[in-house]
């Protein structure tokens, strides 16, 4: 594992800990054995090291989840492909994601920008698949973008109830979520 790995581990895994604003630079190079000055050669700041693990996160589990859903010619199977895969990475692996969301305001704005593109993706994947729907008439006609964000949102929320510990029960949840966004509660 390099350095850079090594940091990102250990950082993601204080912040998890502790919080973004509660661990200070000292106590992830304490953590490293490493001096404050000796983790600057790598990040040139706190904000920096954030930036560097949203993206790396990003990069090893959303982005791949995005990249194979978007190959996906069937708006239904793009949506659910996305959806089950985001649940099941995000709910299996770690606890990162909810740490990385509650954090997020804390980039500057350029790097901010960088994240909300990613999602972005995400969103018009969604908003995309569900028009393709509603144009073949295979849904009723909905506000699009309250569909997509309804989607999002409700895998995004997970990260703050799920139980990690339960990490086996995320197939089902993501099942359950596929089911109730493309089928409701209700029986016919």
């Amino acid at each position: 594992m390099d350095r850079r790995e090594e940091i990102y581990e250990k950082s993601l895994e204080l912040f998890i800990e502790n919080g973004y604003v509660q661990t200070p630079l000292s106590r992830i190079a304490g953590a490293l054995n490493l001096t404050k000055a000796g983790l600057y050669h790598y990040f040139k700041s706190k904000e920096e090291l954030l930036f560097f693990i949203h993206e790396h996160n990003l990069k090893k589990d959303f982005i791949p989840t995005l990249d194979a859903a978007e190959k996906i010619s069937d708006p239904e199977g793009r949506i659910t492909h996305f959806l089950k895969n985001y649940m099941q990475r995000s709910l299996t692996k770690n606890a990162a994601a909810k740490m990385l969301i509650q954090e997020a305001n804390k980039l500057k704005p350029e790097h901010h920008e960088k994240i909300k593109k990613v999602w972005r993706r995400a969103f018009d994947l969604i908003y995309n698949a569900i028009s393709e729907l509603e144009e073949a008439g295979k849904v009723e006609r909905v506000n699009k973008t309250f569909a997509t964000f309804a989607a999002i949102g409700m895998c995004s929320w997970t990260f703050y109830w799920f139980d990690y510990d339960r990490r086996e029960s995320g197939r089902e949840l993501s099942d359950n979520y596929i089911k109730i966004f493309f089928k409701g509660l209700l029986k016919d």
